[in-house]
């Protein structure tokens, strides 16, 4: 090793607690990087190489009743590569060891495994159904486990009003379940409902839908038109009840899975050019100091005859070094963590293999930008180390040229203390680096901020879905819209307190050029078991006539208030018909459209119905009704609202500990290198000017609140800063996580400032506890005999 690289190691040596500092922030920022671009890559490759296998279809249509000889009409529409039929039924279960009913949304599959089908299935456990044997059924994985079943166990349904007993002989997936919801819920309840696939002889035969369907998928050729296919079915199947044909887009588990890899995709920019920002800062400062301290020595070195380039790389090596330790340690760490990330997944998305892939284009970019990061931080100092000239060197540094500031006035002299004014003039002399130093403590705060903020927005979004929306216990949805007359039945029931029933109509919404399928619900009140309630809380009264529509829905139609709409009815009589939009409502989750259930009826042309009925329930009585749901016939799936809440509670739990804890950490790392770099640069600028008041008569606690007294303003000024920042960087999150499946409120916890608050105060203790060690341990008379 020659003479400069000893001297960087040395020097390395004892800058270690600084270049550590420098390496820590680095490894977070490439962590980062690694992780949540491998995560995405790892998603979207297990989601192709799933629906590929399992051959997921690009085109869906769900109607009431159609001939099956109508398979081979839709083949032969141009752009149409393969189709699949099917029956599908929601239907009452009884499941050993839970007392409340479930729901079971059964699916039929061929007997016979000879061909290839659409959406098909992935058997985990057991095995595939066997011909001749009507009762045996293929489950979904996470009901199976939800409840503790095992292929050989026996579950009871009602399926068209008849009891039958399940045999389940295996545990299997599909690509069309990867997020698995019960129909009309957004949260998950996995031991409250399945997918079951069964025997479509069996189906048709309990179900009196012999040579007939009602869900078709197909597949689409390449270079196929998806819109004018999804037209063709529209027209072809309009007589039949048809629901309206749509594109992958729209269903509901592709549409989750796509949304989690886009909000993937906008953390991947969002903490790393955080963290590279405050490792350009970092080394900037650290490297300024070196060169302004080491004069002498560059004057040394250029008169032994090492050329400016080679000490120009010497003092680049202090900015390398730290980078290249911090990106290996930030590969190591962000191959962990994007495997734990990736098992977070596996438990909340079922995918029959959820592969992890860990790619060097990652890391090769993420280091890439690091070394960038490094060398555009370390340029100032290393081109000022590389344009001094030897004999220049040789002299000490010009001094400052000092005048009376603000601090010098002879009133504010006698109100403010010695060490209080030394702290505050020399501040008031580096504005430019105390502003820069506040900003880098402030995104620590930010960071901890916007990380927690997710946390108060879902917690939002609970409290207003199940606290102030929904008051209902239970929710019994019909298999068929019921006449007033038979729903209201269910209400004569023991143990029924409150009852409000709603009406559900499929259409089509037109404005202009612009069109979206959607279902209308017509409420009887606003102000009952389902109030309408909008982001910020604010109960939004339901018009007597016109239809509401939420803000998203309405911006998408490209409508306000006081226009009107077309709504195009997809059953019943099919009636058209010119609506006013009443208003606008700001909700959280989903797209909807409210009315008056008398309106909707009137606009329906029909004597009106119900497909829902909302029920509060005597907890006393409970058990008895749920007993009844379970064998009542007519009732396609019942939702109860206190389960769905925990269920959603349980799942979610994991993943936002697992989020705070790693944001946390990657903050203290932060906080702690600008606090503990900036007390230690301080330190070093200082150290004759300490010593020398320590001779003077100042005690050891007088320098210390000197010395750190700075580092604590600084981290107090930067709290508030750091809190405005991170509120901007929440309103970012919350608009570029938003979706049409849902809008994150911009809502803030006292205790998310709080926790900030504590973690940042906490992390600048330490690190000042740590400086003042060092304070402590210098030798007063080798500090005076240093030359300025």
């Amino acid at each position: 090793m020659n003479l400069l690289g000893k001297k960087l190691l040395r020097e390395l040596q004892y800058l270690k607690g600084q270049m550590l500092a420098v390496a820590a922030v680095v490894a977070c920022g490439i962590s980062v990087f690694v992780s949540m671009s491998s995560v995405k890559y790892s998603l979207e490759a297990s989601r192709e190489k799933y629906y590929n296998r399992y051959r997921f279809a690009d085109v869906f249509l769900q109607v009431k009743r159609a001939p099956e000889f109508y398979r081979e009409s839709v083949s032969r529409i141009p752009g149409v590569a393969s189709v699949n039929t099917r029956i599908v039924a929601d239907v009452t279960l009884d499941v050993p060891g839970l007392d409340e009913p479930a729901t079971g949304r059964l699916i039929s599959v061929p007997e016979y495994r000879t061909i290839p089908v659409l959406n098909d299935l992935f058997i985990k456990n057991g095995r595939y159904i066997e011909p001749g044997k009507p009762e045996e059924v293929v489950a979904s994985k996470p009901f199976l486990e939800a409840n503790g079943l095992v292929p050989g166990d026996r579950i009871s349904a009602v399926i068209n009003g008849r009891k039958k007993e399940l045999v389940i002989v295996g545990m299997g997936l599909s690509p069309e379940y990867i997020y698995e919801v019960q129909p009309g819920a957004f949260f998950p309840d996995k031991r409250r409902f399945g997918v079951f696939w069964i025997s479509r002889t069996a189906l048709e035969s309990a179900l009196d839908m012999s040579g007939a369907f009602n869900d078709l998928s197909l597949t689409l050729a390449h270079g196929a038109s998806e819109k004018n296919v999804v037209m063709r079915l529209d027209n072809m199947f309009r007589r039949y009840g048809s629901l309206g044909a749509y594109g992958r887009s729209e269903q509901l588990s592709d549409r989750f899975i796509a949304d989690e890899i886009r909000q993937v995709g906008i953390q991947i920019t969002f903490l790393p050019a955080v963290f590279l920002a405050v490792a350009v800062f970092l080394l900037n400062i650290v490297l300024r100091r070196i060169v302004a301290t080491q004069r002498n020595q560059i004057a040394v070195l250029k008169a032994m005859g090492f050329s400016n380039e080679e000490v120009g790389l010497h003092y680049l090596g202090f900015a390398l070094v730290p980078t290249a330790a911090g990106s290996v340690a930030g590969t190591l760490l962000g191959a962990w963590l994007g495997r734990s990330l990736m098992n977070i997944y596996a438990d909340f998305y079922n995918f029959a293999e959820l592969v992890y892939f860990f790619r060097f284009k990652d890391v090769a970019l993420s280091v890439l930008l690091s070394f960038g990061a490094a060398l555009f931080g370390a340029f100032g100092a290393v081109r000022g180390a590389v344009q001094l000239p030897p004999a220049e060197a040789m002299r000490p540094d010009s001094p400052v040229i000092y005048r009376p500031g603000v601090l010098d006035r002879p009133s504010l002299q006698k109100k403010i203390s010695v060490p209080a004014r030394i702290i505050l003039r020399n501040l008031e002399r580096r504005p430019w680096k105390a502003a820069l130093s506040v900003l880098m403590i402030s995104l620590a705060v930010a960071i901890l901020i916007a990380g927690r903020y997710t946390y108060d927005a879902v917690e939002c979004m609970v409290a207003v879905e199940f606290n102030e929306k929904h008051r209902e216990d239970v929710t019994v949805v019909f298999n068929d819209p019921m006449p007033p007359s038979v729903a209201y039945s269910i209400a004569s029931l023991d143990g029924v307190l409150e009852h409000e029933f709603y009406r559900e109509e499929p259409v089509r919404m037109v404005s202009g050029h612009r069109t979206r399928r959607q279902s209308i619900k017509g409420l009887q009140s606003a102000e009952g078991l389902q109030r309408l309630v909008d982001r910020n809380s604010r109960q939004i009264a339901l018009p007597p006539n016109g239809v509401l529509l939420t803000s998203t829905l309405a911006g998408i139609l490209g409508v306000k208030r006081g226009d009107t709409v077309r709504l195009e009815f997809l059953q019943g009589r099919q009636q058209q018909r010119e609506v006013l939009v009443a208003g606008t409502i700001d909700e959280i989750l989903g797209l909807s459209a409210y009315m008056h259930i008398g309106e909707l009826n009137r606009l329906a042309g029909d004597g009106g119905a119900f497909n829902a009925a909302y029920l509060r329930i005597e907890r006393t009585k409970a058990s008895g009704l749920f007993s009844d749901f379970k064998d009542m016939p007519g009732v396609g799936s019942i939702m109860m609202l206190k389960a769905l809440k925990e269920s959603f509670d349980e799942l979610i739990a994991e993943s936002m500990t697992t989020s705070t804890l790693i944001l946390t950490s990657f903050a203290c790392v932060l906080a702690f290198a600008v606090v503990y770099n900036g007390a230690r640069i301080s330190l070093s600028e200082r150290a004759r000017e300490l010593t020398s008041l320590r001779v003077l008569g100042m005690t050891m606690g007088e320098i210390s609140f000197i010395l750190l007294g700075e580092q604590a303003l600084l981290t107090l000024l930067a709290l508030p800063l750091g809190f405005v920042i991170g509120i901007a960087l929440s309103a970012l999150l919350s608009v570029g996580l938003s979706s049409e499946l849902y809008r994150l409120p911009l809502v803030f916890s006292a205790y998310n400032f709080l926790f900030a608050f504590m973690v940042v105060v906490l992390v600048s203790a330490v690190s000042a506890l740590a400086v003042r060690n060092r304070l402590v341990g210098l030798d007063l008379v080798e500090v005076l005999k240093t030359r300025e």
